[in-house]
């Protein structure tokens, strides 16, 4: 087995640079090469049964996303600092109060041979942004509702002028999110979706299979494989089909996993670091949580380092309760919290919760989850708390996690902290597990998007990590490694951390 890791910054990820504001921003594509195309290639995600999606507007499993960017293009995409790059926006100019943006599109042609307009983006926006008749929600539906729709318009069949209700300066981190990449104007249905991206859809059946076909006229360049399968399996099976040869890439192994495949010289296992967040989330609209000493108390009672050491078997790195450690507007100068039983019983005792019981909600969505559960629950114990330990189905988890349980857990991708803000925490964010709900912290969010300066924008952002960190709803309690792997003579297999543009991302694969 050969072990590569991968460095904070990708290839493509450093050539498409970082977005600065201070005036017109304008990109030139890259191609992809001229390798002649090879084969099939056949890649394997973690599953999530029926509940798998292609809609663009709706996926956010990391398996939908692995098939949703190889067929839709976004406007823009994040890279592996969670910082915009450009995709189909070729250039992006706010006016001087940040209420306008100006978006010229880059030439770019639909699957079916039409071209890529204005008048697409403008339909994609308003579906995003308009009323909810899916069964699942527009996940950008929040992110973007500073848009006033109504007052934006068209300029020409490539131009964009979208105006927004309240200043944004970050608004290409914004259009950079989940469910933001752009469909065809008139599109309803999307069984057989229709994109701009590098793949032409054959086929898809949930928790199974998705196959995609090279699209030789791709803006950005032809993908060096003929086609792109992508399958939907549990962790045994990825180990098994890397092993076997069935698969020429996996995707999330477990550490165990990574020990199997020592001395296998036909697989090579990449390591991407800080790409793994666990974390609690704590009810805080509701008993016992509700109470900011006792959230605190839970934040010193966790021993992040016995479940690094135990749940994760020492795959990973023990984290302070701060999301995005590396990634711009991050606050690294927060200390981490430490495990102090005396002060989380003074707490408690503080709030009146010296009989503190509540329930902890989980399921096996990622490894150590239950370990690390049953863990708590013992941690809990030695200070005299109970908490009772209910597991879920992995299938149905992260939705369920939303109403069920006193406190759950989840892992995150790392993602655009200003996304992250926006998505699940501020109050009317669509994903807000901790039911969190901080009026100063909305209007923080609020002002750092109306700053032009980024160093004032980090200020801000520096603020609203300063409350979480004291009495928020998520203990972030440790960053674990990403670990793919690939059949051994793969060139340019993807290395970008989750969430990131070249994460899962095969177009330059030479198989």
């Amino acid at each position: 087995m050969t072990i590569t890791t991968t460095a904070d910054v990708s290839r493509r990820a450093f050539l498409g640079g970082a977005l600065g504001l201070a005036g017109t921003l304008a990109f030139a594509g890259c191609g992809s090469g001229s390798s002649s195309p090879a084969g099939r290639f056949t890649a394997m995600y973690e599953g999530s049964g029926a509940s798998e999606t292609i809609d663009p507007g709706t996926g956010t499993m990391f398996i939908d996303e692995a098939r949703i960017k190889h067929i839709y293009d976004g406007l823009f995409e994040i890279d592996s600092r969670m910082r915009a790059i450009p995709r189909l926006a070729e250039n992006a100019e706010p006016d001087p109060s940040g209420t306008v943006w100006r978006l010229r599109l880059r030439e770019a042609d639909w699957h079916d041979g039409g071209p890529l307009t204005a008048d697409d983006v403008m339909f994609t926006l308003s579906r995003i942004l308009g009323r909810q008749t899916e069964a699942q929600p527009f996940v950008a539906a929040t992110t973007l509702s500073a848009i006033d729709l109504p007052n934006s318009r068209t300029l020409d069949a490539r131009t964009v002028e979208l105006r927004l209700r309240e200043p944004s300066f970050d608004l290409p981190t914004q259009l950079a999110s989940y469910g933001t990449r752009i469909v065809k104007a008139g599109t309803r249905d999307f069984t057989r979706p229709n994109g701009t991206g590098p793949f032409r859809f054959r086929s898809f059946t949930p928790g199974r299979e998705f196959v995609a076909d090279r699209n030789p006229d791709h803006w950005d360049g032809s993908p060096r494989i003929d086609a792109l399968r992508v399958l939907s399996t549990g962790a045994e099976a990825r180990l098994a089909a890397i092993r076997g040869r069935q698969a020429d890439f996996v995707d999330n192994l477990s550490p165990a996993a990574q020990r199997t495949l020592r001395g296998d010289d036909g697989v090579t296992v990449h390591s991407t670091p800080n790409s793994g967040i666990l974390y609690f989330a704590m009810k805080t609209q509701r008993a016992p949580f509700a109470s900011a000493d006792v959230r605190r108390a839970m934040m010193a009672m966790i021993d992040r380092e016995e479940l690094v050491r135990v749940a994760l078997q020492g795959s990973g790195e023990t984290s302070d309760d701060v999301f995005g450690r590396g990634y711009q507007y991050y606050a690294d100068d927060l200390p981490a919290h430490t495990h102090d039983p005396d002060r989380a019983k003074a707490l408690l005792r503080a709030a009146g919760a010296d009989d503190l019981a509540f329930e902890l909600f989980v399921a096996p969505v990622a490894g150590g989850f239950v370990e690390a559960a049953h863990l708590v629950a013992r941690q809990a114990r030695a200070i005299g708390v109970d908490v009772k330990v209910t597991i879920g189905s992995k299938d149905t988890y992260y939705t369920e996690a939303l109403t069920k349980g006193d406190m759950t857990m989840g892992q995150s991708g790392p993602l655009a902290i200003p996304y992250h803000f926006g998505s699940r925490l501020i109050s009317s964010a669509p994903k807000n597990f901790t039911q969190w709900s901080d009026p100063r912290f909305d209007q923080l969010y609020a002002a750092a998007q109306r700053e032009r300066s980024v160093d004032a924008r980090t200020r801000i952002y520096h603020d609203m990590h300063e409350i979480l960190h004291d009495r928020g709803g998520f203990i972030f309690w440790a960053t674990t490694p990403w670990l793919t792997a690939y059949r051994s003579g793969v060139r340019n297999a993807p290395h970008g951390v989750p969430n990131a543009h070249d994460w899962a991302r095969f177009p330059e694969v030479i198989a």
